[in-house]
């Protein structure tokens, strides 16, 4: 049967004007042209990634000039990808740069000027156009290239091209879901699921692959492939369609409806995890594929997940376990963890304002964490180290305790209760980037390390058991200080930080940032056999980010995390007592009596 024709779309949606306009951005970037243009080009598409309204909606109404950084022509554009599918200046300014050259700002190290240096004279056009430079040690000769320099460069390219064509969990699942809700509603199909590595929530995935329910399969696939989201169809068959959603491959599976939890459950994977369960179905008699579950040719069942494990004498276990990392052996022992919910969460203790590089007020976010049901939120804007994130001196620091008290008066007991907090930097030597009487002042101090990445190991670990030992620190903030796909995690004595947090009393965070998810999942089971305490983190910088701390979630069940053993899943009353039990008790008064002091430093 033939392919069917893609449907025709007139519009383009919200993520692919993001993109267009950081592709501008670039490009604009690479020629040296104004950087008030770069930047606005720039911060549209980041405000577009975060927006958690309608854009066709707001785009209707008039509204788009509300969106943080989008003016008049901007709108202008944004109207015109809405209505005809192209943004003209925008393909302009792009299309004689080649993707792949634009592609190589997403490389740690790498800024413009480099780009333009690399393509102008040693005709640079990829990744792996660098990869070859760099290897033929020609760029050695050119100044301001010393050896450390180009080592960073190595490893920062080998790092880039080891994640390329694979997207991050954070943007993959969001368009999967979207897709998911629109194969649903088709007549044809009774049920489906996201299946694969998306939904054992790894960090990044290749494609997408979905499983449907239908009486008859191909009419089905043929329905799917006619969805408007759909901007590409590869091939349809008899049980399968391979289809583009913008940049995101989809593969959907059509199945009887009973083989639909037989084969949810082969095509979730991973392979490791289904051939051990195919090993032990061998040994006792047993057949299993994606179509049922048998005994000779006696099907036993398979409509519904649960039939699989139970036919071996387990329960079911969660889709993010399914690594073989000796989940098989707990379900056989009934040992499996009873995993942390989304809805555990009772608060959040990493959030950003726009004191610092936050892009929604004090206001803007207690009310969306009070949407979300939380008891309380910690504002956990950047100390003055960070001066790119506009990180907050003492006057701003006062003026955020004045707004938070008067936030928090005008609430009453209206949940969440907000919480001054600061993301305080860990520098060079292992000290704090705000004096100790100030850090005794702010409710949640969540410590991080924000520069010299490269120290040695020794060191690192060093600077990270300093921070962990001054007593007004709660929080490690993404230990590992990756950042996915572009920066590796720091060098240190995992097991030492983690067993010192242990003995402090220190959480460590499970940042739910979707570039970061620092804990990784085999860091923060290792943390939890040590007896650590975690945090899940938004680390959000919009009222739509609080959302991303599902991603740290998904890590923690990753790594078989209970709800007991994250801090913020605690009632307020208990994290409350948690908060304070390490402080000297005259402290916190007379520290907020000096943040609210008219003169002098904090």
């Amino acid at each position: 049967m033939p392919a069917p024709t893609s449907p025709q779309r007139t519009g383009i949606s919200r993520a692919e004007i993001a993109r267009l306009f950081e592709k501008t951005s670039r490009a604009l970037a690479l020629r040296g042209q104004d950087r008030f243009r770069v930047l606005a080009y720039e911060k549209a598409a980041r405000s577009l990634r975060d927006l958690d309204r309608d854009l066709g909606a707001l785009a209707r109404a008039g509204e788009l000039d509300t969106i943080p950084g989008i003016g008049k022509d901007l709108a202008g554009k944004i109207e015109e990808g809405l209505r005809t599918g192209h943004i003209r200046q925008c393909e302009r300014e792009c299309q004689s740069l080649p993707d792949a050259l634009l592609a190589l700002f997403e490389i740690r190290n790498l800024g413009p000027k480099t780009i333009a240096l690399l393509h102008r004279r040693y005709q640079v056009n990829s990744a792996a156009d660098l990869q070859r430079l760099l290897a033929s040690g020609r760029l050695a000769e050119a100044a301001g290239f010393g050896e450390k320099k180009l080592e960073r460069l190595r490893e920062a390219v080998a790092s880039w091209l080891g994640s390329r064509g694979r997207m991050l969990l954070g943007e993959a699942l969001p368009a999967a879901e979207a897709f998911l809700a629109q194969v649903r509603a088709l007549p044809g199909v009774e049920r489906a699921e996201v299946a694969g590595s998306i939904r054992r929530g790894c960090e990044t995935i290749g494609d997408v692959d979905v499983v449907a329910a239908a009486r008859q399969a191909g009419p089905a696939l043929q329905q799917i492939a006619a969805l408007a989201a759909v901007s590409r169809v590869l091939a349809v068959g008899p049980t399968r369609a391979s289809l583009l959603l913008g940049d995101l491959q989809v593969d959907v599976r059509a199945v009887a409806p009973e083989s639909f939890g037989a084969a949810l459950q082969y095509f979730t994977g991973s392979k490791p995890h289904n051939t051990r369960l195919r090993a032990l179905a061998r040994q006792h008699g047993l057949k299993i594929n994606e179509y049922g579950v048998f005994r000779g040719a006696r099907r036993l069942g398979g409509a519904q997940e649960e039939d699989i494990y139970h036919a071996l004498g387990m329960p079911l276990i969660p889709p993010e376990l399914r690594e073989d990392r000796g989940e098989v052996e707990a379900a056989l022992a009934g040992a499996l963890p009873r995993l942390i919910e989304p809805a555990d969460l009772r608060g959040d203790l990493h959030a950003h304002t726009t004191y610092s590089d936050g892009r929604a007020d004090c206001a803007a976010m207690a009310a969306a964490a009070a949407q979300l049901g939380y008891q309380y939120l910690a504002l956990t804007d950047h100390s003055p180290g960070q001066r790119i994130a506009h990180g907050l001196d003492a006057v701003r620091l006062r003026q955020k305790r004045k707004e938070i008290a008067a936030l928090q008066a005008h609430r009453g007991e209206t949940p969440p209760r907000l919480l001054l907090g600061a993301e305080v930097d860990i520098l060079a030597d292992g000290r704090l980037d705000y004096p100790d009487q100030v850090l005794a002042g702010i409710d949640v101090v969540i410590a991080a390390v924000h520069d010299h990445f490269l120290q040695p190991a020794p060191q690192m670990t060093e600077r990270l058991l300093a921070a962990i030992a001054n007593p007004h620190v709660q929080v490690l903030a993404h230990p590992t200080a990756r950042l996915i796909g572009s920066r590796p995690p720091v060098a240190f004595d995992f097991d030492r930080v983690a067993r010192a947090a242990q003995a402090a009393g220190v959480a460590l965070e499970l940042d739910g940032s979707p570039w970061r998810l620092d804990l990784n999942d085999v860091l923060a089971r290792r943390a939890r056999e040590l007896g650590a305490t975690l945090a899940i983190g938004s680390d959000a910088h919009s009222t739509a980010q609080l959302a991303f701390v599902r991603f740290g979630v998904a890590q923690a069940r990753r790594a078989g995390v209970p709800a007991a053993a994250v801090l913020n899943t605690w009632p307020w009353e208990k994290l409350q007592t948690w908060l304070q039990r390490r402080r000297p008790a005259a402290a916190p008064a007379r520290s907020r009596r000096m943040l609210a002091s008219t003169g002098g430093a904090p």
